[in-house]
């Protein structure tokens, strides 16, 4: 019989040389590294990445405030405001001119509506570093209080003042020119599609006057404000020390705190002085394990507890540099104020509204609910406009005579889509694409050459999300942010949309129709034979096809790729002729 002891013994040993390797990993990365990677993840709106990240950083170096403000950032982004307070005034306390961290002290009270205090967090941070561009920060709180905005003649490169200007103009009826401001405005906000912009966006409205991006910060995460109640506080070193109560035979003790290794000691009485100020302020995790000396457990403990360090008066960790300054500007390209997606279109569909430029004020609506479909009345206001052209009725074909029928692909563009475009252009026939929004902004130039050589392009929503399990404002913002990437790179946007699954739910169609469109479904659904054979695939898609018929494919599915060909080719010689879904639905010449 094998040494059990023996093998327990190896066993923890290897256990805890991983711990050692994971530490050690950590560390071949830097400071600056470590706030890079944060960066990265805010840069997507990943705060949950971004703090972890960060307390990286700050276990390499808790001196710096460069780690501190942008941890403040995260909390804040991640609705952890009282947490994101003490990290800025921890990036204060070790340099009392970062003006960085006094703006983000403004930028908190105006999320919490505090505008006086923002108005003086703002200040304070110009005066603590009049080069940072603060001024349209300190206008758009005064304009936001007073609800006037004024013309600055100089704006230069800051967009909030641009946008206030806009809005002035707008007040003196001159729309023109408050169109042509926004428009430009338009083209520095573009980016993804579906939600706001990354960062902090100005919305001009009283009751929210800025939205900070990113995902909420779990309860898991190493935030104060999320921490559970009665929790003991550790502030500088503090003593961690084993409990051998019920273990007299401990030789060999080790102290983990968030899972690494950070002290291990065979000298009773056991303990570790552990130096919180270079961890992150918040919840932590603290694990004493105690072995004996053939490396058996004997004890294993693990707390919660709070670290709050509060430093003054700076230290000599302060980083400078170029990456350094490269960081630092990093970070405040997230944090400056910007006007809001939402705020620049619903203002300019306001102009458009005005001289009578209904396709600019519908584009600018689809985009402005792309970005936040509960912006002011602009749901309402695309449906006064699009009343005309809206269907409430499903499409599932038209009643003809006439031999003719569309192919429909879902789920595209993907990279190797140019496979079914060579072979639909080889035989000479115009499809219609029902694109997902995220993978057009993955494969632009595929969706390109789809428009280029003729291709009917229309909206699969944007996440490709079953919309019966959606509120209704998701829904419209799934629709209008598909939409929207198709418009970004053809010029038009999209009349017809598919439901993803066909999981329409009962909303949705009042919200087609509201959005000017048509849901278009099938009269031959080829899914169930997708990815079983050519021979299957053919004999279905033939057999089921329909004068005024729409068969349902997928984009690049591989039994599709090999059984188009002759599909096209048997149902040429049945007399069909092969047709768009716009064409279909828009040709009165189809119709009996």
């Amino acid at each position: 019989m094998p040494n059990i002891r023996r093998i327990y013994k190896i066993a923890i040993t290897t256990a805890l040389l991983a711990f050692s390797c994971s530490a050690v990993f950590c560390a071949s990365k830097s400071y600056l590294e470590h706030v890079s990677d944060a960066l990265a993840a805010l840069e997507q709106g990943d705060t949950n990445n971004s703090a972890a990240a960060l307390s990286e950083a700050i276990t390499c170096n808790s001196g710096d405030p460069l780690a501190h403000t942008a941890l403040g950032l995260t909390y804040a982004s991640g609705g952890r405001h009282d947490a994101a307070r003490e990290e800025f005034d921890q990036a204060l306390n070790l340099d009392k001119d970062c003006a960085q961290a006094a703006y983000g002290k403004g930028l908190l009270c105006l999320i919490n509506g505090q505008l006086g205090q923002a108005a003086s967090c703002f200040g304070n941070a110009q005066a603590k570093d009049p080069n940072l561009p603060v001024e349209g920060a300190i206008e758009y709180v005064n304009a936001i209080e007073s609800g006037t905005y004024k013309i600055d003649d100089n704006p230069g490169d800051d967009e909030c003042l641009a946008a206030m200007n806009a809005l002035a103009l707008m007040s003196k009826n001159r729309h023109s020119e408050a169109a042509a401001v926004l428009k430009n405005l338009q083209q520095s906000a573009s980016g993804d599609a579906f939600g706001e912009r990354i960062g902090c966006a100005m919305s001009f409205l009283r009751s929210a006057p800025v939205h900070v991006s990113g995902w909420p910060i779990k309860d898991t995460d190493r935030s104060k404000s999320g921490a559970p109640k009665n929790l003991p506080e550790v502030s500088g070193t503090t003593t961690l020390k084993a409990d051998l109560r019920k273990a007299g035979d401990v030789r060999i003790v080790t102290f983990f705190v968030d899972g690494r290794l950070v002290g291990m000691t065979n000298n009773p009485p056991f303990t570790y002085p552990w130096d919180t100020s270079r961890t992150a302020n918040g919840v932590h995790s603290v694990k004493i394990v105690g072995c004996d000396s053939d490396g058996m457990i004997l004890c294993d403990k693990t707390m919660q507890v709070i670290v709050r360090n509060i430093k003054s008066g700076g230290t000599a960790d302060l980083v400078s540099g170029k990456e350094a300054a490269a960081l630092w500007s990093r970070l405040w390209r997230i944090m400056r104020l910007k006007p809001s997606r939402a705020g620049i279109n619903y203002s300019l569909a306001q102009c458009a509204i005005r001289l009578q430029d209904e396709p600019t004020a519908i584009d600018a609506l689809e985009r402005t609910i792309a970005a936040n479909p509960n912006y002011l009345d602009a749901s309402d206001l695309i449906a006064k406009l699009n009343a005309p052209n809206g269907n409430s009725a499903k499409l599932y074909g038209v009643k003809t005579n006439r031999r003719v029928i569309a192919l429909t692909f879902d789920d595209g563009p993907k990279p190797d889509s140019g496979v079914l475009l060579d072979l639909l252009k080889e035989k000479g026939v115009k499809a219609t694409f029902f694109v997902v929004g995220k993978q057009v902004e993955a494969n632009p130039s595929v969706l390109k050459r789809m428009a280029v050589e003729g291709h009917d392009i229309q909206n699969h929503t944007y996440n490709h999300r079953a919309l019966e399990f959606l509120s209704a404002k998701e829904v419209e913002q799934e629709i209008a942010a598909g939409s929207v990437c198709v418009r970004d790179l053809t010029g038009k946007g999209t009349g017809f949309i598919r439901p993803p699954g066909a999981r329409a739910g009962r909303k949705l169609p009042e919200i087609v129709k509201s959005l000017g469109m048509t849901a278009v479904y099938w009269s031959a659904n080829c899914v169930s034979f997708e990815g079983t054979t050519k021979a299957k695939m053919l004999h279905y898609a033939v057999s089921s096809a329909k004068p005024g018929g729409i068969i349902l494919m997928h984009n690049q599915e591989g039994v599709t790729l090999q059984a188009l060909p002759e599909i096209i080719d048997a149902l040429r010689s049945k007399g069909y002729t092969f047709v768009t879904v716009s064409e279909l639905a828009n040709n009165a010449e189809f119709r009996n």
